[in-house]
């Protein structure tokens, strides 16, 4: 039976970064004379502020000359980045840690590294649940496990480790890391802190150095975005914005997540004025009921964020894509309940709805309550919403059907058919030879479907 771990670190109870921690001196990895370069291997899962993290840590770890990045087979150290927001995530990090197990014996000298929120969360318990884990840090405060890399295998380390330029045309930006909001079902704050923002000019900096790359577009990252505040400069996210949209070279700009409270008027109308902003609004709602949400505690209502969404369409425009989290099967909710969450998304009509069922997460508030919505009837609202925002997907792509889009081309698939985004942030799909990745193309919408896009290019953009 796997040992009981306490339900919050005492790092996260005080919303506190977590040290390093390893085991006890005779128990660290034996360190084996490589000749060369320590590898890591980089596993992560979970939201876009994981996949943020990884690249910031592939960056600081080639910093001080081991090589980031590298398969697992030709790996010395293999790091979990991991996510606790929900139980599945959680389990899946203790699968693929399972996966490990027989790759580490192979080889003496092997080590397992565990970071990221479950890091956090769980903090030394995960040494006495999993026996072969060598090392548990947090990755907003790496510092700790790169000076015990660098003191373990000194001498192999000959400097920073140049890693070739990345042909990627996408990126994640973290502008500002925790969360203040303190939901009654969200982890967030324990294991990733208080709101803490970058100051704006390191933001522009990271971003040039990107575009310096050939990277073209960009997402801003933040558990509450829309709460950026770079208080010396009182710059807040439309100033960040403001700021980005001038990097030379940038075609398009992303953020993710917003909060309802701060979705104020001067963010829309820099979505609508600035030209590499793209029309695309991600605003969680979690439920469609006053009650629910108070449960919860979002601290809005309905008609608040409805005015919300309102506000932003008449201000971006009609092509404004709109997309949402929510949460089926919280403690206590009721079938009218359920209804006003059904009710909400006939009424608004998002391009896209990120569904999950509540699972009960240590530490919260809504751990004390009773999760009293049987999981079959989770599992029925699930699908019941799935299958009508399918519906509601479906017929809002129709309506591209017969116009122009703009694409950026990502790649090539199998079948020799380019693909790539709308500014709407949509899957679209060119014929085969039409387009090369990285290209931007003028298209128009031949066929649509709950998920994608058919196009046909009508010229070169750039």
């Amino acid at each position: 039976m796997p040992t009981q771990m306490p339900m919050l670190s005492d790092s996260a109870r005080g919303f506190r970064p977590l040290p390093l921690i390893t085991r006890a001196p005779r128990r660290e990895p034996q360190v084996p004379v490589l000749g060369r370069a320590p590898r890591v291997h980089l596993w992560h899962i979970g939201c876009q502020m994981n996949d943020a993290d990884r690249e910031e840590l592939a960056a600081q770890i080639a910093d001080i000359g081991c090589v980031p990045e590298t398969a697992l087979d030709d790996s010395d150290i293999a790091v979990l980045i991991t996510c606790t927001v929900r139980a599945n995530a959680e389990q899946k990090v203790f699968g693929k840690f399972r996966e490990l197990i027989p790759w580490k014996r192979a080889r003496p000298g092997r080590a397992i590294a565990l970071t990221g929120c479950m890091a956090v969360e769980h903090g030394e318990a995960l040494l006495g649940r999993l026996p072969e884990l060598d090392y548990v840090f947090d990755v907003r405060e790496p510092d700790g496990f790169l000076a015990k890399l660098q003191a373990l295998h000194a001498p192999n380390l000959d400097g920073p480790v140049i890693v070739p330029a990345s042909d990627r045309l996408s990126a994640y930006v973290s502008v500002m890391g925790g969360c203040n909001e303190m939901c009654t079902y969200c982890i967030v704050p324990f294991v990733r802190g208080r709101e803490l923002s970058r100051p704006l000019p390191e933001v522009v900096e990271h971003v040039e150095r990107l575009v310096a790359q050939g990277v073209r577009e960009v997402t801003l990252l933040g558990q509450n975005v829309n709460s950026y505040h770079d208080q010396e400069r009182r710059a807040r996210l439309p100033e960040l914005l403001t700021a980005v949209d001038a990097v030379p070279g940038l075609w398009r700009l992303r953020f993710l997540t917003s909060h309802p409270r701060n979705a104020v008027p001067e963010l829309f109308a820099a979505m609508r004025d600035l030209p590499t902003v793209c029309e695309q609004f991600h605003l969680p709602v979690q439920a469609g009921d006053n009650d629910l949400l108070r449960r919860m505690r979002r601290l809005y209502t309905v008609d608040e964020y409805r005015a919300k969404i309102e506000a932003a369409v008449d201000a971006v425009g009609p092509r404004l894509a709109l997309s949402t989290d929510i949460i089926v099967g919280f403690c206590g909710e009721t079938e009218s309940e359920f209804a006003g969450t059904e009710s909400l998304m006939r009424e608004l009509r998002f391009d896209t709805v990120h569904l999950a069922a509540y699972s009960v997460r240590p530490g919260t508030a809504a751990a004390r309550r009773e999760d009293d919505v049987p999981l079959s009837e989770k599992k029925a609202r699930l699908n019941h919403l799935l299958a009508m925002q399918r519906e509601i997907a479906a017929a809002r792509n129709a309506l591209y059907v017969g116009s122009t889009v703009e694409l950026l081309v990502d790649g090539i698939a199998e079948d020799g058919k380019p693909y790539g985004r709308t500014r709407e942030n949509k899957v679209a799909w060119l014929p085969k030879g039409a387009a090369e990745p990285g290209e931007l193309h003028t298209a128009q919408v031949v066929e649509a479907n709950a998920w994608q896009l058919q196009v046909q290019p009508v010229d070169k953009a750039a």
